[in-house]
């Protein structure tokens, strides 16, 4: 004969949370991707006739760079513009907020492309309504502020100790990243109890 009380197994409380596959798609962009989306734009705002313009995305450590005509982009700020804003869906809370992305643009120029000149279409094209259309084709929460005045750097020497033609210019983004919280930290709650 066995004992009943063996028998009976402990109270046990199980709680389930989201699936990550059920989270919303949030719309946020990695420093890769907003390279990417302003090397696009590069493209189309610079015309080179006879030679593909040569981007660098960001900067990497014993990476040579290519010959001349080239342009570096760079990411060297983040400020946040106001405090986030919340929408919701039935199972989450989705927070966004407005952030400044400073990149600075650097065009390296040869005797055929200048880089004044890659320089000055750039930020004639960018100030312009023209690249707010462009910049919206891609469909992602980046959009093209402002530019800076234009910089002439004369004392830019490259990797072979030679001077290079060299501006420079800063340029502003308006950034609106999403950040998911679950409203609830579970969705369901099961209990067994065992009765007496």
């Amino acid at each position: 004969m066995t004992d009943e009380k063996n028998d009976k197994k402990p109270a046990k409380v199980t709680a389930k949370a989201p699936q990550d596959k059920e989270f919303p798609k949030l719309k946020t962009l990695t420093d890769k991707e907003m390279y990417n989306l302003v090397g696009k734009f590069l493209q189309k705002a610079i015309p080179i006739r006879g030679a593909k313009l040569k981007i660098v995305k960001g900067l990497s450590n014993r990476t040579p760079m290519p010959k001349a005509p080239y342009v570096l982009i760079n990411i060297v700020d983040e400020n946040r513009l106001s405090t986030s804003e919340t929408r919701y869906t039935d199972k989450y809370k989705i927070l966004w907020s407005r952030s400044q992305i400073t990149m600075t643009i650097m065009f390296v120029g040869n005797e055929s492309i200048p880089a004044l000149r890659m320089a000055k279409s750039f930020t004639i094209r960018f100030d312009d309504a023209w690249a707010s259309e462009q910049f919206e084709q891609y469909g992602e929460p980046f959009y093209p502020l402002y530019s800076d005045e234009v910089k002439i750097e004369r004392s830019f020497v490259n990797a072979e100790d030679q001077y290079e033609d060299v501006c420079s210019v800063d340029v502003y983004f308006e950034y609106h990243p999403e950040f998911g919280i679950c409203e609830n930290s579970a969705k369901e709650i099961i209990m067994d109890v065992i009765g007496e």
